[in-house]
Formats: C-alpha cells, sequence, structure tokens
C-alpha cells in the first residue's frame, strides 16, 4: 500500500510539472494550469509555433485549424464552460461523424486565411525545410478529413460545395509548400537527433517515469528486430491490406515502423515466432474475433519483452509524389514485466506492462530540434484518440471514449481478461490483428534482415497513391 501511494504521489507530481512547463516559459502561459480546465489553452488565439510572432500567418493558419472550442452546457449547478482544445498537438480533431469543420461560421473563419495564404505567396513567408514539410502534413490531414466527408457524401448539397471550396484551395496550398525530391533528403533524422540530445535515459530498469529512448533502436538489428506482416508475392489486389490499421485510420499520412526486443535478442525472437505460427495460432478463432487469439500450445513471450511502435511522417514533394520521411511523429514503447495482467510487479498500468508514448511537439523541432522535437505525454493527463476512431463512419464528435487517459487507453484497446488477450493476445502486430477492417490474417509477423528496414514507408507512398483521397487531391490541382 506504501509503494502504492509513493507512486501515485509521483504520478501527480509529474502531471502537475507536465501542466506548468512541459510547453516551455514561452508558451507556458497560453495554457490553464490548474483547476478542472488544466492542459487545454485559454483561448483561440494563435501560438508562436512556426514564427515567434504569434500572428504572422502561418501561425494563424494553423491555430484555425488545430485549435477547437468545445461547448459544455450548464448542469448539475455548474455554469455552462468553453474548453479550447488542440495546440501543438499532431492530430487533427475531427471524427467520422464531426460537423464542425462543415459548418458555415468555421467557413468563414478559415476561407479568408486560405485566400491570404494563396493571394500572399503564403509559402515565401518561411524558407525553413522542416517547417513548410510540417505545415504540409498539417494542413494534408484538413484536406483528407473534407474531402472524405464529400466522398461519403455527408449533409447536403451546400455543406458539400463548402467543403469543396476549401479542399481546392488546400490542394494549391500542399503543393506549394512541396519539397524538392533533394530538400526531403536532407530533412533531419529526429530519431537519431533525440538520442543524441541527452534528454532521454539509454536504459529503462522498468522504472515507468524514466524518460527512456532506446539508443539502438535503428543502429542495432541483433538487438531490436523489425518485423512486418507483409508477404512479398501475394496478389497485388490485396496489398493495401499490408499498411498498419494506424496507417488506414491516417489514410497514409504516416507510417509506421514496429521493433521488438527480447531478452535473448534477434535468436529468440526468431525462434518464437517460428514456433507461434507453427502451432501458436487458433487461426479460426482468430479470423472470428479478428485479434490473435492462441492455442493451449502456444508459446508464452519472455517477461521484458519490449516493443515500439515508431510513428513516421509523410510528405508530398513537388512531384505530386507521397515519399516518406525520417520526421517521428509519435513514439510508442511497451515493456512487459508480467505476461499474466496482474498488477504486480508494480507498473504504470497496473496489468503487467509499463507503457510511455513521445509525441512530436513543434515549439521543440523549430528550436534547434531540441529532443528531436519528442515530449513524453503525460500518463494521468486525459486526452483525445483521434487515430483508429477518426475515420469510423460511428465516431461521433470528439471520439467514443471522449477524454481517457493514456494508459487506459492502451490497456483498454490491447488488453482484455474477458477476452484473453493477455501477453502475446494483446500485441495486434503479431498477426495484423486489429478487427477485420485490417483485412485477413495471412500468418504471424516475420523478421525484417536489416536490408529490409524501413520499407513500409514506400508500400504506404504506394498505398497513399491508389487511396481515393489522393486521387481527389490531384482532380484538385488539375493532374
Amino acid at each position: 500500500m506504501i509503494a502504492q501511494a509513493a507512486r501515485l504521489l509521483l504520478t501527480l507530481v509529474l502531471i502537475l510539472v507536465h501542466a506548468t512547463s512541459s510547453y516551455g516559459d514561452d508558451l507556458r502561459k497560453f495554457f490553464h494550469t490548474d483547476g478542472p480546465l488544466a492542459g487545454t489553452l485559454k483561448s483561440d488565439q494563435p501560438l508562436p509555433l512556426y514564427d515567434a510572432d504569434p500572428q504572422h500567418l502561418w501561425n494563424r493558419l494553423f491555430a484555425a485549424f488545430y485549435i477547437r472550442p468545445r461547448h459544455f452546457p450548464a448542469r448539475d449547478g455548474q455554469p455552462a464552460v468553453t474548453q479550447y482544445e488542440g495546440g501543438d498537438v499532431i492530430e487533427f480533431l475531427a471524427w467520422g461523424k464531426t460537423q464542425y469543420w462543415s459548418k458555415p461560421d468555421v467557413f468563414e473563419k478559415v476561407n479568408p486565411l486560405l485566400d491570404e495564404f494563396l493571394h500572399r505567396g503564403g509559402e515565401t513567408l518561411l524558407r525553413d525545410p522542416l517547417k513548410r514539410v510540417v505545415l504540409q502534413h498539417d494542413l494534408w490531414a484538413v484536406y483528407d478529413h473534407l474531402i472524405d466527408q464529400n466522398i461519403k457524401r455527408t449533409a447536403d448539397q451546400a455543406t458539400r460545395a463548402r467543403r469543396n471550396v476549401l479542399c481546392a484551395k488546400l490542394a494549391d496550398c500542399l503543393k506549394r509548400l512541396a519539397l524538392s525530391p533533394k530538400e526531403i533528403i536532407q530533412l533531419p533524422d529526429t530519431y537519431t537527433l533525440a538520442v543524441r540530445s541527452g534528454a532521454f535515459e539509454p536504459s529503462h530498469e522498468f522504472v515507468a517515469e524514466r524518460n527512456y529512448l532506446p539508443s539502438g533502436l535503428l543502429t542495432e538489428p541483433e538487438t531490436w528486430v523489425e518485423v512486418d506482416f507483409y508477404q512479398p508475392d501475394i496478389h497485388e489486389d490485396i496489398s493495401d491490406r499490408f499498411v498498419t490499421l494506424h496507417t488506414q485510420s491516417l489514410q497514409g499520412r504516416s507510417y509506421y515502423r514496429i521493433f521488438y526486443r527480447f531478452p535473448g535478442g534477434r535468436e529468440q525472437i526468431v525462434e518464437y515466432l517460428k514456433k507461434l505460427n507453427e502451432r501458436g495460432i487458433d487461426w479460426k478463432q482468430a479470423a472470428n474475433q479478428g485479434f490473435v487469439r492462441l492455442t493451449k500450445d502456444a508459446p508464452p513471450i519472455p517477461v521484458g519483452t519490449e516493443l515500439v511502435l515508431l510513428q513516421l511522417l509523410m510528405t508530398m514533394n513537388d512531384q505530386l509524389q507521397p515519399v516518406p520521411t525520417t520526421i517521428v511523429e509519435s513514439f510508442q514503447f511497451r515493456v512487459f514485466r508480467n505476461i499474466d495482467g496482474t498488477s504486480e510487479p508494480p507498473t504504470n498500468t497496473g496489468a503487467g506492462i509499463n507503457i510511455l508514448d513521445y509525441r512530436l511537439k513543434r515549439h521543440l523541432l523549430f528550436d534547434n530540434q531540441r529532443a528531436g522535437g519528442l515530449e513524453r505525454e503525460p500518463e494521468g493527463m486525459p486526452q483525445y484518440r483521434v487515430a483508429i476512431d477518426g475515420l469510423k463512419a460511428t465516431a461521433p464528435d470528439w471520439g467514443f471514449a471522449d477524454k481517457s487517459v493514456l494508459f487506459q487507453q492502451c490497456v483498454d484497446c490491447h488488453m482484455s481478461r474477458r477476452l484473453e488477450r493477455l501477453g502475446a493476445a494483446s500485441i495486434p502486430s503479431m498477426i495484423h490483428s486489429g478487427g477485420f477492417d485490417a483485412g485477413a490474417q495471412m500468418g504471424v509477423v516475420r523478421p525484417l534482415k536489416p536490408s529490409e528496414s524501413g520499407t513500409s514507408g514506400q508500400r504506404v507512398a504506394k498505398y497513399k497513391t491508389r487511396h481515393e483521397s489522393f486521387r481527389r487531391l490531384l482532380e484538385h490541382l488539375g493532374e
């Protein structure tokens, strides 16, 4: 009990530190630091992200799309309140049934800003290739949401016409911000910069409070093994199924790399996956459920197993081709202290695994790429989940789970005693599971050779070119 109380106290301290200092002294004044609105913005005013002047056109354009008001009516004796959500975030706050971005008043707010950008040659106001590629990516998410709504023909004709006006202008902005192939190659490798920054611990020692970032993730294939469920000889008609569910939910604007580390290194991983494929999966039940279903003979993953899901940014070059970059958008880490989901040894999830999550922050990335642009997400602060839920036609505004804390989202999605999603069964990438929308399950994930490292980015680039949203983008550009 004493140990649990101490961990709770430490978590509360970390939350307070995050709320008061994570955005730096220059941005802290824009956020509520205590009370029920802690962690939310004080207003919808632009932040000094792309330029030190909050009123710079790029800051105003970004704020118009990445800061949203949320109104709560008066109830239970409490007055009505408005929260301002978003800011320096990587996810565009739009879910499947969201109509906020299609409203006439929002159109009247954002349409003049797009006109200003196009008429003033907004792409020339800042020349930094890193800022250009990030703003393009930010606006690409807006385009994809609006065009997806029109592809599905949601709302009336007038609403669809407004969306089309914005999409045409957003497409022009994306093209103007595009970099040349040479400029894209010269973009920084932000993971390596993060490791070299000294801002992160090189080992975790099963201490959840450590800001751990493995230095060998991209350089030690005998320790950190990249895995993939792609089968190169499969029929082309189903090749689009070989992109992660996360990539699909973001319509190909990001690509993901998956890494495993077992205590015994690469040899142990290769042997484990071989045994799992031979006798460890109940394929009929797995296909029926959409998730890993283990047999009684399935080998257990070793305690100490570590997993990383690395999200990287896709861009569109000046030849209108999707291209993978080396800019990290998020780093999600899991390490197993037990494989039965119990509360001992203690973990920050209370379910046998420690988790941590880093996200790209523009205020760090644009400040000489401090910490590789990465900052840890707080464990105890509520946050929205747009990825995965985002494109579901039934997803309500602000998401299914509204706001829940990070580790609860992880446990809800990956672990369940009732469904026996424990140990290996809580790792969807083992058989490309994650529900029927993920596509057919065609075998256990395979370890990549070092020469195959990073091939997922090229596959996602191809996936994006085949996506309806991209075809519409080219139509708006007259291509």
